[in-house]
């Protein structure tokens, strides 16, 4: 009687152990699927903030560029206007420029 007692006993806390080991898995493994999803989440925005950052950059230096060109253009024709008067500040900068350096 007390044997079976024990055994009866031994089995209850072997199913409960055992149910108990059930939902820990159970809540690990939903644990494992919550940190991929919110890894996931958290790679996709880096990613749309890098593509983004990155389309800046480009239209950053396209308008740069742009005026950059539109500087030099004018430039241009601001000397081909006064040739004598660009070649005359040519000169002074070199001469300047000479006097610092040489």
């Amino acid at each position: 009687m007390a044997t079976s007692k024990a055994t009866e006993t031994a089995d209850e806390l072997a199913d409960a152990a055992s149910s108990a080991g059930r939902r820990a898995g159970a809540r690990a493994r939903q644990a494992g699927d919550d940190i991929g999803d919110s890894i996931e989440r958290t790679t996709d925005a880096g990613a749309r903030g890098a593509r983004r950052a990155a389309r800046r950059s480009v239209e950053a230096f396209d308008d740069a560029a742009d005026e950059v060109d539109e500087r030099v253009a004018t430039l241009e024709e601001t000397i081909r206007r006064n040739p004598i008067a660009a070649a005359g500040a040519a000169l002074l900068i070199g001469v300047v420029l000479g006097r610092f350096f040489l």
